[in-house]
């Protein structure tokens, strides 16, 4: 079997499509030796494709262009060339390709919070992916949540399967911790601290989360900092002006969005993760947070109680008395924190990159019959 995968999101660092695509591939490459891959990127020299080097059944496919209107027709142009038996896309399929398709569809934020989206992206995501659901073969999703979604949105039929994400390895619960504080004081960070993980849109309801955040500063004088790591994508302008002269500014930190192999630290040394979403389709910084013993809040909205269980507290995000009258609990209840980083850890243990792979190996070698 020829798989083509679009693999150019793998260069695309700190977003959710990067990660999927990124442990997706490794593990495929991993249990099938079989199979021939051939991956279409945008950037053959980009460093972390290294590690592909001498892997006999995968072959780069360079497309030289990030534009979309010219990349997808390319792709499948290239499929032609390849003779792809199995073409893996997220979201967006070429018009005219070889083989039969599969698209992943993590959820159509775009519909629920166009406002995270740029005024071409939201038409272009609203024009074709009913076509890709239309022509596909297969469409993945990441939760029984984001299945119900699409579902209710477009007609899929029978023809939507849901495969949850993993978790990767070096999420997990480090020893010498004290050796690792050296890297949060470079940013300034204190040895208390809440952490959020994500990008800063507004379905990621930061606002709500610093509002909870300075509640607890000024009744229950706590010693704690806010740090919030991620790329700015949008954070209200009222905000950010609220910002300059709040009397806690100095305790919200805003390292940006950090290397890969920092997160684990973070989540290791935080007293408690904080995430009040407000929509997920499938939420993996809760899942990281878990595979890393920390505690975790988060909101009893769309996919994140299905994938956190009873594990964590689950919040209304919207309500600012209940978001930090539960931070204050977890900061301050040792008995609860060891109980919700020992639930966490049990829970994480569920989802895995290697489980991922087999079940959508299986799904290529299905569409085939």
């Amino acid at each position: 079997m020829r798989i083509g995968i679009d693999f150019h999101s793998a260069e695309r660092e700190g977003t959710g499509n990067c990660t999927y695509i990124r442990n997706l591939v490794e593990n495929l490459i991993n249990i099938d030796k079989e199979n021939e891959y051939f991956l279409y990127v945008t950037n053959i020299k980009y460093k972390y494709y290294e590690k592909f080097k001498n892997i006999k059944n995968v072959y780069f496919r360079l497309i030289k262009t990030n534009n979309p209107f010219i990349r997808i027709p390319l792709l499948g142009l290239k499929t032609y060339q390849d003779r792809i038996d199995v073409l893996h896309v997220q979201y967006i399929a070429p018009p005219i390709h070889k083989g039969r398709l599969i698209v992943t569809i993590h959820d159509v934020s775009f519909l629920h919070f166009p406002q995270c989206f740029g005024r071409f992206e939201r038409l272009r995501q609203r024009i074709l992916i009913p076509l890709n659901i239309k022509k596909a073969d297969k469409i993945l999703t990441d939760s029984n949540y984001s299945q119900e979604d699409i579902t209710k949105n477009y007609n899929v039929g029978k023809k939507i399967e849901v495969i949850y994400n993993g978790v990767a390895p070096n999420f997990r619960p480090l020893e010498n911790l004290e050796n690792k504080k050296e890297l949060i004081n470079k940013y300034c960070i204190s040895e208390k601290f809440i952490l959020f993980v994500g990008r800063i849109d507004a379905r990621k309801n930061v606002p709500s989360l610093i509002k909870s955040f300075l509640k607890l500063k000024e009744e229950k004088k706590i010693h704690h900092q806010l740090v919030i790591v991620g790329k700015e994508d949008f954070l209200p302008e009222q905000v950010k002006k609220e910002m300059k002269t709040m009397k806690y500014r100095k305790d919200i930190i805003f390292p940006g969005r950090l290397p890969e192999d920092y997160l684990p630290i973070f989540y290791n040394l935080a007293d408690v993760f904080v995430y009040p979403t407000l929509y997920e389709g499938f939420g993996l910084p809760v899942l990281e947070a878990m595979a890393c013993g920390c505690p975790v809040i988060s909101s009893k909205v769309s996919s994140i109680p299905e994938i956190v269980g009873d594990s964590g507290l689950l919040v209304d995000p919207l309500n600012v008395e209940e978001l930090s009258c539960a931070i204050y609990r977890v900061i301050y209840n040792s008995d609860l924190k060891k109980e919700l980083k020992d639930k966490g850890l049990k829970q994480a243990k569920k989802f895995n990159w290697y489980k991922t792979a087999i079940q959508t190996l299986n799904v290529y070698k299905k569409i085939l019959l």
